[in-house]
């Protein structure tokens, strides 16, 4: 009788050992999944901190540059208050003429090949 009993308790026992080693597999098996999801995410992570480092550096150029455009046009916004260009256009119209048609060309120019630029990224600078 008492044999029997021990063998009900080491068939149940062994049972609840295949049991827990399968769990166990199991288990395993997820951990190594997520071990392989946790280094995918890290290394998406990695990139998007990359790029935003280097979005925060362009930015910073960019902002760089139109600190330095805004003090050209107040330099140059400056120099309009300071002349009655209406007044100097009739007193010397060949010379207000002249340097508005230059200072037009280089800017038109300027526009053209920034343009070109745009059209075709492979265009030297």
């Amino acid at each position: 009788m008492i044999r029997n009993i021990l063998l009900g308790v080491i068939g149940v026992m062994g049972l609840l050992l295949f049991f827990l080693y399968n769990q166990n597999e199991s288990n395993k098996a997820l951990l190594l999944e997520e071990k392989v999801k946790n280094s995918e995410l890290t290394v998406a992570l990695e990139e998007t901190k990359n790029s935003l480092t280097n979005q925060i550096q362009q930015m910073t150029a960019l902002q760089a540059k139109n600190q330095q455009y805004e003090a050209e046009m107040s330099e140059y916004l400056d120099i309009f208050r300071r002349h009655n260009m209406a007044q100097l256009a009739s007193a010397k119209p060949g010379m207000i003429e002249k340097s508005a048609n230059e200072r037009t060309k280089e800017v038109f120019d300027e526009i053209e090949d920034i343009s070109k630029r745009i059209a075709d990224p492979n265009t030297p600078q």
